[in-house]
C-alpha cells in the first residue's frame, strides 16, 4: 500500500536490552580453540571473566589502577 510504513521498533520499556548494550567487555581470541569472543566485567567491577565457547578454559582479567587502553587480548 502505497503511503504506508510499517514501524518494527519496540518502546516497551527496553531498559535491559540498554543495559546489556551498555555492558563493558574486551576482546579474547581465545588461542587454546582458535576462536574469539567478548568477555564482559563482572558484578563487582573488579575484572572481566568469561570462558572459551568451545572448551570452557576460564579467563580472568583483572582491573588495575593504572588500566590500559588495550581492547583485544590473547588467552593462551
Amino acid at each position: 500500500m502505497s503511503g504506508e510504513h510499517l514501524d518494527v521498533s519496540s518502546e516497551s520499556g527496553g531498559h535491559a536490552s540498554v543495559e546489556a548494550a551498555r555492558r563493558r567487555y574486551v576482546g579474547i581470541y581465545f588461542a587454546c580453540c582458535g576462536v574469539y569472543s567478548r568477555v564482559y566485567v563482572n558484578a563487582s567491577q573488579t575484572g572481566y571473566v568469561g570462558y572459551c565457547p568451545r572448551c570452557c578454559g576460564r579467563v580472568e582479567l583483572a582491573i588495575g589502577p593504572d588500566g590500559t587502553t588495550r581492547r583485544f587480548f590473547v588467552a593462551s
